[in-house]
């Protein structure tokens, strides 16, 4: 009885530890996100390649997306 509970005490601590390290997928710095951040720095590369900032979605296509409105 005692080695099942040392032993799930021990698989909880290794989850908990593991998963944040699986949480944050890495983001891909693509060529188009390094131009995109040189104009208007401060945003980010989501895994779909498109940059993002706090007003403005730029996506691979050359669009820009307005974030408050959803134009273009």
């Amino acid at each position: 009885m005692k080695t099942k509970i040392v032993l799930a005490t021990l698989m909880m601590g290794f989850g908990m530890v593991g998963a944040p390290a699986l949480a944050q997928a890495p983001r891909p710095d693509t060529e188009f996100c390094a131009k995109a951040r040189k104009a208007d720095p401060g945003g980010i590369c989501t895994p779909k390649g498109e940059y993002v900032t706090a007003s403005k979605v730029y996506l691979p296509d050359g669009r820009v997306v307005a974030r408050t409105t959803g134009g273009e």
